[in-house]
């Protein structure tokens, strides 16, 4: 079956880690023991009633009554077993992968940030951490798993059919090939190929996905650029490509899953029709039984050639490697530059998809290291996009970026708190690090103590609630500002980090950001023209230029 392939894929992928594989195998083993128990039940309690109707002394029923109740007792505990033995592994490797994908995006190895579309790489990345990883959750309970029992069950069934009867045996052999392994190849085939491939679909929902992420961040840029009517006529475009094709590849499930229901109860007239005599009821129906455990596996072959495309995805985020979980950490481990770094801006120019004009054009800036410079200008002038272009969250269409040392990386050079920075409903430890390795306790209290968030450095383990919910505004600014503290680059870079604060809060926290960045660059995109006092320089923005560095 396609599905071991897809399963070898996964540990050669290191997306299974080898506990979680001996743990799947166990929830197989106990899967296997719950269809065989439904098997021997069916088969018992058919050989029973044949049996009762020759009105046998109730001695000569006494065992089968017996293991009627045992069979039926053993399938439902067992399956209560399985299926927390299933779920529990399942969602241990969910919440290993998802730790791994956000620690590689936290570190910048998504090659995806490089992608030649600023919105499809946010998208991507948030396509990858949600629905692909939870892709793998169908991959093991919908096609691994199946197969697996499906084939052991399988061969175990048609052993024992023809010990008792050898046509009946080659019967089911026949029918479990064709309900089992033909037409969910079938279905694989027909799910990888044509206008509704499980790539094409894939490929689509992150254009939707692209789509979403664009009009939702970036609407008050598309509106200033005049380009929000032309995205949202794609993004309705996509979708409605989206919907005929998911509409389409249904149908082929539906179908090919149609056939593969009638198969088994073929099978089971056949045989009933070939075998003669009391064993005859009994085999048809241990055929109809079993056929019931291989009839998903058309729909789950289907599935996979979708899901599959989901792994090569993830495999490709958290990395492609088979060492441990220390060679898998080697990355987020990757500290910021410590040496101060002249970073310089020549010709820059940023488009964004739909764009009218561009989001930055031509734009020429000097950032000495340790110069304080505050960026101004009206909503959608081009001020995030130019704390991004600095930091490499988009691609440069024109112009170049100067600064960075051999062998670094640009978020090694420039990072910090941007328009999309998130509180996540997690400990104050994990909106620190965020999911990077490497960094003590110690670190993380000196980060907070920085930002002025002292108080929480002995409550590292304490939930902040949702989006922050239960921290104050200026205690949310302040985390924002201690996780870009943790391993701040040369050039701190702060998108408004007092938006949404009254002036004692918003002053205090953006002195304590100018005295935390030390002898760091910082540059501030701002609004309130009372913080202008504290720069070196202040810049104004205005339709995508520099309308002319002002000196503070």
């Amino acid at each position: 079956m396609t599905s071991g392939v897809v399963a070898g894929s996964l540990t050669r992928g290191a997306l299974l880690r080898p506990g979680a594989l001996m743990r799947l195998v166990f929830a197989g083993l106990l899967a296997v023991l719950t269809e065989a128990a439904g098997v021997g039940l069916v088969g018992t309690a058919t050989w029973m009633i044949v049996r009762a109707a020759e009105q046998p002394p109730l001695a000569a029923l006494a065992v089968a009554i017996a293991a009627v109740r045992a069979f039926a007792l053993l399938k439902g505990g067992i399956r209560y077993a399985e299926r927390l033995a299933s779920h529990d592994v399942v969602l241990r490797v969910l919440a290993d992968l998802r730790a791994r994908a956000f620690a590689a995006l936290a570190a910048r190895r998504d090659p995806a940030w490089q992608s030649s579309s600023p919105g499809a790489s946010h998208a991507d990345a948030l396509s990858r951490v949600v629905s692909d990883v939870d892709a793998v959750q169908d991959l093991l309970l919908r096609a691994v798993l199946p197969a697996a029992v499906a084939g052991v069950v399988g061969v175990a069934a048609v052993a024992g059919v023809g010990a008792a009867d050898i046509r009946a045996g080659a019967l089911l052999a026949a029918g479990l090939f064709v309900a089992g392994v033909a037409l969910p190849l079938l279905g694989n085939a027909l799910a990888r190929t044509g206008p509704a491939s499980a790539a094409a679909i894939a490929r689509t929902r992150g254009e939707v996905a692209e789509s979403t992420v664009d009009l939702v961040h970036g609407a008050a840029e598309l509106t200033a650029f005049g380009a929000m009517p032309a995205a949202l006529a794609e993004a309705s475009a996509r979708g409605r490509r989206l919907a005929r094709l998911e509409a389409r590849a249904a149908a082929v499930t539906g179908l090919v899953t149609g056939f593969a229901a009638v198969v088994p109860a073929a099978t089971a007239v056949g045989i009933a029709a070939l075998v003669h005599g009391p064993a005859a009821p009994v085999l048809a129906l241990v055929a109809l039984t079993v056929g019931e455990v291989v009839t998903p596996l058309a729909a789950a072959a289907a599935r996979q050639s979708e899901v599959g495309g989901a792994v090569q995805r993830v495999r490709a985020l958290v990395g492609d490697r088979t060492g441990d979980r220390d060679d898998m950490a080697e990355g987020p481990r990757r500290r910021a530059l410590r040496e101060p770094v002249d970073v310089r801006l020549r010709g820059v120019t940023v488009r964004y998809p739909h764009g009218v004009r561009a989001a930055l054009e031509g734009v020429d800036l000097d950032l000495p290291a340790g110069r304080r410079v505050a960026v101004v200008g009206s909503s959608g002038a081009g001020k995030s996009t130019l704390l991004d272009a600095i930091a490499g969250r988009v691609p440069v269409a024109g112009g170049r970026v100067d600064g960075v040392p051999a062998g670094a990386e640009r978020w090694q050079v420039a990072g910090g708190v941007f328009a999309d920075a998130h509180v996540f409903h997690a400990t104050v430890r994990d909106n620190l690090t965020l999911g990077r390795d490497g960094f003590g306790d110690r670190e993380l209290r000196r980060a907070l103590e920085s930002a002025g968030l002292p108080e929480y450095g002995d409550r590292l383990d304490e939930l902040v609630g949702e989006d922050g919910g239960r921290l104050s505004g200026g205690q949310r600014q302040r985390l924002l500002l201690a996780r870009a503290l943790v391993d701040a680059p040369p050039v701190l870079l702060l998108d408004e980090p007092t938006e949404g604060l009254d002036p004692a809060a918003a002053d205090a926290v953006l002195a304590t950001a100018l005295r935390a960045a030390g002898e760091r660059t910082v540059v501030v995109v701002t609004h309130r023209r009372a913080d202008l006092a504290r720069f070196d320089e202040v810049v104004t923005v205005e339709g995508g230029r520099l309308a002319g560095p002002v000196a503070g």
